[in-house]
């Protein structure tokens, strides 16, 4: 089996192009692979919007509301997740494709319409919004990114659970997940060879199994 996390901006562009490519290439692999896809929000993931979105990284009032507008997506997020991987996968990707891609402004009856799209439970999905539960978890992934050494978006954990390691490879950027594919189809070997070019991060199997728990993916 082979579990990846994946670190995202839930309005960024090029997150948004990673995960497209990544999804399509999941179809391909005859191996089990899970995926889990975690909200990062941070002072880079903050400035990275900013730039593309050609915003002035040094007003530092465009610079808290950038903050909030990132977070509150997170939230959103995190509460479509309560609702399935699948719902809240394509709720990401419609959300970072309006609101990263096409630049649409956030707003709440942008969210509405998009999340309504994914034929989830929009009521629930209103209720869950603020609810201490999608806080809770959102402070996980934190955590997690904390733990996993996570700094940017997009970046990715990526454990190859046939080559018989107990820690993962860390994949950095848009360029290093390139690399991912390789990850997922290579032998032990191969492996070895791409644990040596990336960057290491080893949360042991039975930290990682924890997390699993309190991340609530259904």
């Amino acid at each position: 089996m082979i579990e990846i996390f994946l670190f995202v901006n839930p309005i960024g562009p090029i997150c948004y192009q990673v995960e497209k490519e990544l999804l399509e290439n999941l179809t391909k692999y005859r191996k089990k692979i899970h995926l889990q896809i975690l909200p990062l929000v941070n002072l880079t993931s903050v400035g990275v919007s900013m730039e593309y979105l050609s915003m002035d990284k040094t007003d530092l009032l465009l610079r808290n509301d950038q903050t909030k507008l990132i977070y509150t997506a997170s939230l959103d997020y995190k509460a479509a997740q309560l609702q399935g991987k699948k719902i809240a996968r394509d709720f990401l990707l419609k959300l970072q494709q309006h609101v990263g891609v096409d630049k649409k402004a956030y707003s709440e009856q942008l969210v509405q319409e998009l999340f309504s799209e994914t034929r989830g439970d929009l009521t629930m999905f209103l209720e869950d919004r603020q609810s201490e539960l999608v806080k809770k978890n959102f402070l996980t992934d934190q955590t997690v990114a904390k733990d996993m050494g996570i700094t940017i978006t997009p970046s990715a954990v990526v454990y190859n659970f046939a080559c018989e390691r107990e820690y993962g490879v860390l994949l950095e950027g848009a360029m290093a997940l390139a690399s991912l594919p390789a990850l997922c189809e290579t032998s032990d070997d191969q492996f070895a060879f791409l644990e040596r070019k990336n960057a290491l991060k080893k949360p042991t199997l039975s930290t990682l199994q924890g997390v699993d728990h309190k991340l609530i993916l259904l």
